[in-house]
């Protein structure tokens, strides 16, 4: 990381300034060093250029950490499936302008995708945080802007100043923490008065399959099992689902036949190819918390807030597209 992206970073633990010591360096990039708190004494490593805020994980988020962390080791590499996926999530809001000239907090980049896309677009800074060991491939994705920093760090713990960001973008995270209230509150305290927060998570409404189907499976069977025997599950899994796509979903939706399940979704997974739609049905079976929101909780988590102008898109039918101003 480069030494003027250290300011953005405080303390997560009493949110006091932080001063790097012990440095090695390349050009004027910190390869090799650690952010030191002399409010309350704590030091974070930086690893190959990238910030660790977390030296502890609690055992659950260990495991959520573990689990997805395998899932983008395996699916590391950024494509248009990728980003065709991340912008679909974001209408009303207009990406190509939106994000243009402002700073940006991805909470929850995976591999980073989002903060690829939001820095494409325009965006001033981007600061991509994760707790999970795809912040490496996350840095190497983004290494194309300069723009973009990535660390490691939690949510609920987060390592910036309150009111820092123009806007906060948090998508398929939320659903996967044990205390969404709490995350919530932690990433609207991130955005700047008048800024915006947006969250896409998964919806109850539409999804019946999911919720009486596939969430028992999950609870009963995928997330107690190896995720290599998971991840092999996933293509088998995906091969039906590509095939009922191609051979039912879409012929019938061509003749204007929408009466089974996740019609909207189905046809929608149609435009992506079989390793993307491996990608999706390996996230679902493998998470150790999942959750699905119904719209009244989603608007009660930004009413409870005091967020205005807010705009709830039902993605597909099936997710909700959450969109506030502070």
């Amino acid at each position: 990381m480069r030494h003027k992206h250290i300011e953005v970073y405080v303390c997560p633990n009493c949110k006091g300034g932080l001063d790097l010591r012990e440095m090695s360096q390349t050009g004027n990039k910190a390869i090799s060093a650690k952010l030191y708190c002399p409010d309350c004494h704590s030091s974070y490593p930086i690893e190959e250029g990238i910030p660790n805020f977390i030296p502890d994980i609690e055992i659950g988020k260990k495991h959520t950490a573990r689990s997805f962390g395998y899932k983008w080791d395996k699916f590391q590499l950024i494509d248009e499936f990728y980003k065709k996926n991340f912008l679909d999530e974001l209408p009303p809001i207009d990406y190509k302008s939106f994000f243009r000239g402002k700073t940006v907090l991805d909470a929850g980049t995976g591999i980073g995708i989002p903060s690829f896309c939001i820095a494409e677009n325009g965006a001033k800074e981007v600061c991509a945080i994760d707790i999970s060991n795809s912040v490496r491939q996350a840095f190497e994705n983004n290494k194309c802007f300069d723009n973009v920093r990535v660390a490691k760090a939690d949510i609920c713990n987060l390592p910036f100043k309150p009111n820092s960001f123009d806007v906060v973008v948090c998508v398929a995270v939320l659903q996967h923490l044990p205390d969404p209230d709490d995350a919530f509150e932690k990433l609207l305290s991130c955005v700047r008065p008048g800024g915006t927060l947006i969250l896409w998570v998964y919806a109850k409404e539409g999804n019946g399959v999911v919720y009486y189907c596939i969430e028992p499976f999950r609870k009963l069977v995928t997330r107690n099992l190896p995720l290599t025997i998971v991840l092999g599950m996933s293509y088998f899994f995906g091969l039906l689902f590509q095939l009922i796509i191609k051979l039912v979903y879409v012929p019938l939706d061509k003749l204007r036949w929408r009466i089974l399940p996740l019609h909207e979704y189905l046809v929608y997974r149609g435009n992506f190819n079989f390793k993307m739609n491996v990608q999706m049905i390996f996230d679902q079976l493998l998470a150790p918390v999942s959750y699905l929101f119904t719209r009244a909780e989603i608007k009660s988590l930004f009413d409870r807030n005091g967020v205005k102008n807010v705009r709830l898109r039902h993605h597909n039918s099936n997710s909700w597209t959450a969109i506030g101003e502070k």
